[in-house]
Formats: structure tokens, C-alpha cells, sequence
């Protein structure tokens, strides 16, 4: 059973993935916290801006500030900005002395100004407004604080209007990341890679003299080499091992032939040596028919159709007796010497041991030799298995009969 195993595309394209969902995330991290500080830092210096022109219209005196006129102005002009959420004002003893639209009264951090006069802010826990703290002197005296509230409503909304348009065009930039590169990752691993599968599958097959040619990297364009390069290698490997097969079964079919003669030979050994057993045995019975042969030739010297029969006896069982010697002559095993031989003679004696024996029965042959050819040194037994193996061949090349001429070429020129 196949292990399932996902594929390459979908394996870089998760990758890629999860790279820009880590990278999205720590950038939003970072862009929402700058964002976010940048934001709170405008508002803050906004807070800070209006508090201290708050501070300074007001009188010396903070006993009669809410029916000041000039205060009063101001403070409608604060509660038309659209981050304005109050103001409170405490004179030097912390008693409220002024609010618009603060309900809060004075807070710890409102009493700390007074005794340190400078100026503060802080956040609400809730993280919706800012507080400005901001100390109110006359003749380089503490004579009260100020708080301004500033709303943070609206800056929260711009906050997460500014995350959704990010998260929007994340996901569209994700969209399109993840499209073009499965567009160009198929194009420049994932067909390459298919095309080397499929060469690869073919060479499995046996086909070693395919090229694979694919576009891609450098890399790519190195792997394609590199595979080209182990089919060209394969490819004379197996016209290696092809040639030593066949060299193999040739020197195998050799030796087969060989053995086979070998034991043709030794079965031919087993017949010659057969063979003259045989003929020594016949030898004796023979030789007592011809002797008998003569008695009674010479018992019936005045019958003469008794002595022609006789004398046909005398004449076969005497041919029995030259094959059974001519066999006895060729299988016996002798010495190699060198002698004084006659070729024409030794032709004429090899054929008759043939023709007795009944080889040369469909075969006419005819022999053309001169008469006064000189005498040749060499093995006679040796020559005479030559002219047997020469004869025996061609009685072979013709087993329907034919006609087969020896010519001496010594006669030839001379």
C-alpha cells in the first residue's frame, strides 16, 4: 500500500502560506501597535494643547468661573470638538469649582497635581478616554488643576476601520501571492519535475536513449544534465552488458560444440576400440575358414563347378580378412614416425579400406594420379586419417550421392 504523500505544489504553496500568515501577523502587530501609539500620542498632545488654552483664559481668581463669560464661551467652543468628552476644574483646596460635562469629581491623580503642579495624563481603564492634568497658577502660585477629558471613541473606530482595510487587502494579497506563485511554481518546479518522473519511467521501462529537455532554473536545468548525462551512461552499460551476453553465449555455445566432439570423439575412441576387438576375434574364426577353404579346394581339384564355389569362398572370407586387418591397421594405436610414404599408393589403399567397409556406396568416385610421383616424408597413419576425415566429409556433403574427383596436384606441370 502507497503511503500517502502530499504533493509538491501543495506542500511550497502551505509553506508559503503559513510564511505570509506569520509575516501578516507580526506586521499587523507592529503596524496596529505604531498605529495605535501614533494615534494616542496625537490625542494626547491635542488634550494637551486645549487644556493649556483652557488654563490660560481663566481668570486669577476661580471663585466666579461659572458665571464667567469668557469661560463660558470657551468651554461651548471645547464641547463642539468632536474628541470632547469634559472638563473639571478644582481650586487649590481640591473643591470643584467648574465642570462641563465631567461628573467624575477629583481623583487622586487630580490632587497629586495640585501638590506637585505638574502636568500629567493618564488612560481610563477601559481604554475609551484620555485625562489631562494640568496644574492652574497665579503669581507663581497653585491657586487650582484642571482635568480635560478627550473621547477616544473615534480614533478606536479609525483603528479598527484601518485593521478591516488591512485584513482586506491581506486577503487579497494573499489571493493573489498564493495564484501567481502556484502559476509560476508549476512552471518552474512542478513541470520540470512531472517531465523528469516521466523520463524517469521511461528509462525504467528500457528506453535509456530518451533526453529530457525542460525549462526552469538553473538547478533544474543542472538536474536535466545530470539525467541526460545517467541515461547516455546506462545506455553503454547495457550495450556492455549485451555485448558480453552475446559473448557469453557464444563462447557458451563453443564450448557446447566442444563437448559435443569431445564426446563424439570418445564415443568413436569406444567404437574403434570395439571395432578392433571385434576384428581380433573374427580374425581367428576366419583364417580357419580360409584354411578349410584350401583343404577342400584341393580335394575337389576334378569337380569344377564345387571349385568355383570354393573359390568364391576363399575369395570373400580373404576380403573379410583384409577389412578386418585394415581395421586392426587403423585402430591400433602407434608410435608417430616419419617414412619414405607413396601417396598414390597410400590414396588407393585408404579408399578400398573404405569401399569394403561400405562407405563409398553411393558416392563414384575417381581418383587422377600420376604414376611416378616421388615418395613423401611424413606419418603414413597420420596422412591416411586425414584422407579418411576428407572423404567421410564429403560422403557427408552428399547423403543423396554424387560424384567426387581427388586430383593429385602434384601431376599438375608435370
Amino acid at each position: 500500500m502507497n503511503q500517502f504523500r502530499i504533493s509538491l505544489t501543495v506542500s511550497i504553496l502551505s509553506s508559503l502560506a503559513c510564511l505570509l500568515v506569520l509575516t501578516w501577523l507580526l506586521l499587523s502587530l507592529i503596524s496596529f501597535k505604531t498605529a495605535e501609539k501614533d494615534l494616542l500620542h496625537q490625542k494626547n498632545d491635542e488634550g494637551r494643547i486645549l487644556l493649556a488654552a483652557f488654563v490660560e483664559v481663566l481668570p486669577s481668581s476661580l471663585g466666579n468661573l461659572p458665571g464667567d463669560t469668557v469661560i463660558r464661551n470657551f468651554s461651548a467652543r471645547l464641547a463642539r470638538e468632536k474628541d470632547f468628552a469634559g472638563i473639571h476644574v478644582v481650586d487649590s483646596s481640591g473643591k470643584p469649582v467648574y465642570s462641563v460635562g465631567d461628573s467624575r469629581g477629583a481623583d487622586r491623580q487630580l490632587q497629586e497635581t495640585l501638590s506637585t503642579g505638574r502636568e500629567t495624563y493618564a488612560y481610563s481603564r477601559d481604554g475609551r478616554f484620555i485625562y489631562r492634568y494640568a496644574p492652574i497658577e497665579a503669581a507663581d502660585k497653585i491657586t487650582g488643576a484642571a482635568r480635560l477629558t478627550i473621547s477616544l471613541k473615534k480614533a478606536q473606530e479609525h483603528l479598527v476601520e484601518s485593521r478591516r482595510m488591512f485584513v482586506a487587502y491581506f486577503v487579497l494579497d494573499f489571493l493573489l501571492l498564493l495564484g501567481i506563485g502556484s502559476f509560476m511554481l508549476s512552471r518552474i518546479v512542478v513541470v520540470p519535475v512531472r517531465k523528469l518522473l516521466a523520463a524517469t519511467a521511461r528509462i525504467a521501462s528500457g528506453d535509456y536513449r530518451h533526453m529530457v529537455k525542460v525549462p526552469g532554473s538553473a538547478e533544474i536545468a543542472e538536474l536535466a544534465e545530470s539525467f541526460n548525462t545517467m541515461a547516455e551512461v546506462l545506455e553503454q552499460k547495457r550495450l556492455e552488458v549485451k555485448r558480453t551476453v552475446q559473448s557469453l553465449e557464444k563462447a557458451n555455445l563453443d564450448l557446447q560444440t566442444a563437448r559435443e566432439e569431445s564426446i563424439r570423439s570418445e564415443k568413436m575412441a569406444s567404437v574403434g576400440l570395439l571395432a578392433a576387438g571385434t576384428a581380433h576375434e573374427v580374425g581367428t574364426p576366419l583364417a580357419a575358414i580360409i584354411g578349410y577353404a584350401g583343404i577342400l579346394k584341393d580335394e575337389l581339384k576334378g569337380d569344377e563347378v564345387t571349385t568355383d564355389y570354393v573359390n568364391r569362398i576363399e575369395a570373400e572370407a580373404s576380403r573379410i580378412d583384409r577389412i578386418v586387418r585394415g581395421l586392426l591397421d587403423y585402430a591400433r594405436p602407434t608410435q608417430a614416425h616419419r617414412e619414405q610414404v607413396n601417396v598414390s599408393q597410400l590414396v588407393r589403399d585408404t579408399v578400398g579400406l573404405l569401399q569394403e567397409q561400405g562407405i563409398l556406396k553411393r558416392l563414384s568416385l575417381s581418383i587422377t594420379s600420376c604414376e611416378d610421383l616421388p615418395y613423401v616424408d611424413v606419418d603414413p597413419h597420420q596422412l591416411q586419417q586425414v584422407l579418411i576425415n576428407l572423404v567421410i566429409n564429403a560422403r557427408d556433403a552428399m547423403p543423396a550421392g554424387g560424384a567426387w574427383i581427388y586430383e593429385q596436384s602434384l601431376c599438375v606441370g608435370m
